[in-house]
C-alpha cells in the first residue's frame, strides 16, 4: 500500500518522474521536429505521420504494449513482480512509457513552434552562419516559450495520471493521493501538495498558451515551411537519417510489434513440455474475441458521447462569455488547473459533490446514472475542446474578421450562425479529438463509476496486472488502431485548414 509514503518521498519521487519524462520528451520531440520539418530527412511524411497516429491512442493501450513486449524476461522490467524486487527499473519503466506517450503531443508544439518562428533572418543566417550556428543563435532562442511548453506538458502528464504508476508501485504523489482516496485514507497535506503542484503547472500550461499568440498577433497567418535545402555532405545527411528513424522505430514501432507478436502466441504441451507457436490464425482469433468486451464498449460509448457532448456546451459557453482578452485569459488559466489536475483530486471533488451537495431525493443520480463520471471527464476533456475551438475562432476572426466588423449590425445570433457554418469541419474535428480523449480516460473517474458500470479504460486497466495474454493484446490492437486512425484524421484536416 501506498497511502502512507511520506509526502517527502511521494514528491521527490513525482518532481523526478516529472522531470526526467519533461527533458526527454521534449528532447525527443525537438530532434524529431528538426529532422522532419528543417533538415528534411527522407521519408518526412512518413515520420511525421508515424508520430502522430500516437496522439490519441490511451495511455494504458501504450503500456499493455510494452508490457506486451518485454515482459519479465525482456530488458526493460514491465510487471508489477519486477518492480517491487528492482525499483530501479520499475522508476525507469514509468518514465520510459510517459515519455513515449508525451512525445506525440510535444512534437507538435515544437512543430508549431518552429513553423510560426521562422522568417527570412533565419533563411539569411542559413546562408551567412550555416545550419549549426542558426540552430543555437536563430531557431532555439526563438523556441523558448514553445519548449517550456512542451515541458510543462510531459511533466504535466506524469502528475495527472496514476495508471503506469499503480502498474509499477511507483509511490508518487498521485498514486498516493489514489490509495488514500480508494481506501478512505485520507491525508490533508499530500492532497495539498498535489493541489499545488497541479495548479501551478496548469498556470504555467495556460501562459504558454498565451503567451505565443500574443507575441504572433502581427502575423495574419502561420508561417508556412521554409523551402531552403540545407546543404549537408551525404555522410551527415545518412547519419542523420539513421538516428532519426532508429528513435522512430523504437518508440512508435516496436510497439505494434509486441502487440501483434503477442497477439499471435499460443502456449500448448508437447510431451510434457510448455511450447509458444506463433501464427497469423492465433492473430485472427484473438482479433474476433474483441466481440466478447461488448458490454464494456456499450459503456465507453456512453460515456464518451455525453462528456463530449456536455463539453462542447461548456466550451461554447465560456468562448461567448470570454469574448474580452480579460476574460479569455481567465478561461484559459481555470482550464490549464484543470487539466493538470490529478485523477484522483478528481474523483474525490466529484464524490464529495456528490454525496454532500445533492439533496436525498437526487441520490439515485450518483448511484444509478453515469452523472459522477460525465462531470469527472470534463477535467480532461473541458480544456481541449475549448482549446481546439478557440483557435477554430482566432483562424475565422483572422480571415473574415475586419468583415464581420462591417456587420456589426447584425443580430448576434446572426454572426454566431455565420462562424459555426464557416468552421462546421473545427466543429465536428473537435467532437472526435474530445470523444476520443473521454474514451481513452480512465484516472478521472476511476473511483466514481457507478455501481455495475465498467468501462473498456477500467477492463484493460484491470487485465494489465494480471499480465497481457492473447485476447488483451487483440483488444489494445483494436483500440490502437482506432485510436491511430482518429490522430491522423485530425492531422489531415489540420493541414486543410492551414
Amino acid at each position: 500500500m501506498q497511502w502512507d509514503v511520506s509526502v517527502s518521498q511521494a514528491t521527490l519521487l513525482t518532481l523526478c518522474i516529472g522531470l526526467c519524462v519533461g527533458l526527454l520528451a521534449t528532447s525527443l520531440a525537438l530532434w524529431i521536429s528538426l529532422a522532419t520539418c528543417w533538415f528534411r530527412i527522407a521519408g518526412s511524411r512518413l515520420a511525421i505521420a508515424l508520430v502522430s497516429s500516437f496522439l490519441l491512442i490511451p495511455l494504458y493501450v501504450q503500456a499493455t504494449a510494452w508490457s506486451a513486449g518485454f515482459g519479465s524476461n525482456g530488458w526493460l522490467r514491465l510487471s508489477q513482480v519486477d518492480a517491487s524486487k528492482h525499483p530501479w527499473m520499475g522508476l525507469a519503466s514509468v518514465i520510459w512509457i510517459h515519455t513515449c506517450s508525451a512525445t506525440p503531443y510535444c512534437f507538435w508544439m515544437l512543430t508549431l513552434g518552429l513553423r510560426r518562428t521562422y522568417d527570412p533572418i533565419v533563411d539569411q543566417s542559413l546562408v551567412e552562419s550555416g545550419p549549426s550556428r542558426t540552430l543555437w543563435y536563430q531557431i532555439l532562442p526563438k523556441l523558448k516559450l514553445w519548449l517550456l511548453a512542451s515541458f510543462l506538458w510531459g511533466f504535466a502528464s506524469v502528475h495527472y495520471d496514476m495508471v503506469v504508476t499503480n502498474l509499477f508501485q511507483i509511490p508518487t504523489l498521485c498514486e498516493s493521493v489514489y490509495q488514500q482516496v480508494q481506501f478512505g485514507k485520507l491525508r490533508s497535506l499530500p492532497i495539498l501538495f498535489a493541489w499545488g503542484i497541479s495548479i501551478a503547472t496548469g498556470l504555467a500550461l495556460s501562459l504558454g498558451a498565451i503567451l505565443p499568440r500574443i507575441s504572433s498577433t502581427n502575423r495574419s497567418q502561420m508561417v508556412k515551411d521554409s523551402t531552403t535545402q540545407l546543404a549537408f555532405s551525404k555522410t551527415h545527411r545518412a547519419f542523420l537519417n539513421l538516428l532519426t528513424w532508429t528513435a522512430l522505430l523504437v518508440c512508435f514501432v516496436v510497439p505494434w510489434l509486441n502487440l501483434i507478436s503477442r497477439m499471435g502466441f499460443r502456449s500448448s504441451i508437447v510431451e510434457g513440455k510448455g511450447v509458444r507457436i506463433w501464427s497469423l490464425s492465433e492473430c485472427a482469433t484473438s482479433l474476433w474475441h474483441v466481440q466478447d468486451f461488448t458490454g464494456e464498449l456499450g459503456w465507453s460509448l456512453q460515456l464518451s458521447l455525453w462528456a463530449t457532448a456536455l463539453s462542447i456546451a461548456l466550451a461554447s459557453i465560456l468562448l461567448w462569455i470570454g469574448r474580452k482578452p480579460n476574460g479569455q485569459v481567465l478561461a484559459i488559466g481555470l482550464l490549464g488547473c484543470m487539466l493538470a489536475t490529478p485523477g484522483p483530486l478528481i474523483n474525490l471533488a466529484i464524490g464529495q459533490l456528490l454525496n454532500r451537495c445533492l439533496p436525498a431525493s437526487l441520490s439515485f443520480l450518483s448511484d444509478r446514472t453515469l452523472l459522477g463520471p460525465i462531470l469527472a471527464l470534463q477535467f480532461r476533456v473541458l480544456p481541449v475542446v475549448f482549446g481546439l475551438l478557440w483557435i477554430t475562432r482566432q483562424q475565422y476572426q483572422d480571415r473574415l474578421g475586419d468583415l464581420m466588423q462591417l456587420e456589426r449590425q447584425l443580430p448576434a445570433t446572426t454572426r454566431m450562425y455565420s462562424w459555426v457554418r464557416y468552421s462546421q469541419w473545427g466543429w465536428i474535428t473537435t467532437f472526435c479529438i474530445g470523444f476520443s480523449i473521454a474514451f481513452g480516460d480512465l484516472a478521472s473517474y476511476l473511483l466514481v463509476q457507478p455501481p455495475g458500470v465498467t468501462t473498456l479504460a477500467m477492463r484493460m486497466f484491470d487485465l494489465l496486472h494480471y499480465g497481457t495474454k492473447n485476447r488483451e493484446a487483440g483488444l489494445a490492437v483494436a483500440l490502437a488502431i482506432l485510436g491511430a486512425i482518429s490522430s491522423l484524421l485530425w492531422v489531415r484536416s489540420l493541414h486543410r485548414g492551414r
